[in-house]
């Protein structure tokens, strides 16, 4: 479908709105009677999940192949463009939900925390010791998770040694933004 004229036109529409107002959500708003037109002509559904503009720093983008249904986009402060693409790479793969700890919410935490601590394995513990045992099992089974959790906790996939903070600190840089799209089920 990719290859076909309609489609071409439509997502070109869409990516020139996202970089016009660096919003998907706003694109998926002015764009929406043209895709439904869109989407009777071809029978195929589309949709506009995300949209993200990102300008300065170090730039790169992935596309994971060989299905080509998982993208990331990836801005850091400092480091290399083939850092950059490396870190693009380990998000199509790890597909991490937040940049660190301070990112995720803290009802979410909270109810990670909540599993944690009425589990039969933590249960089974001393009462003194459960909330220091909650507390590594949050970082190591939560925040660490690939696929989910914070993307500077997860093991770095060029060294599983260290973390991905780790890795970006050795080489002087940072993550300002990561957008991850797949098509569903990827």
């Amino acid at each position: 479908m990719s290859k076909n004229e309609a489609f071409r036109a439509f997502a070109e529409k869409a990516l020139e709105r996202v970089s016009a107002n660096g919003n998907g959500a706003d694109a998926a708003e002015a764009l929406e009677a043209e895709r439904v037109d869109l989407i009777s002509q071809l029978g195929e559904n589309i949709i506009v999940v995300d949209g993200a503009r990102f300008k300065g720093g170090t730039l790169a983008s992935y596309v994971h192949p060989p299905a080509k249904k998982i993208g990331v986009l990836v801005q850091l402060e400092g480091g290399t463009a083939e850092l950059a693409r490396e870190l693009a790479m380990h998000i199509s793969f790890a597909a991490p939900e937040y940049t660190s700890r301070d990112d995720v919410p803290a009802d979410v935490l909270d109810s990670e925390r909540q599993i944690f601590l009425n589990s039969d394995e933590v249960q089974s513990k001393p009462e003194q010791a459960r909330e220091k045992i909650v507390e590594g099992m949050l970082a190591k089974r939560f925040l660490a998770a690939s696929p989910g959790g914070a993307l500077l906790e997860q093991a770095w996939i060029r060294d599983p040694s260290k973390t991905v903070r780790a890795a970006l600190q050795e080489e002087g840089a940072s993550v300002k933004a990561f957008s991850r799209i797949s098509v569903a089920g990827s």
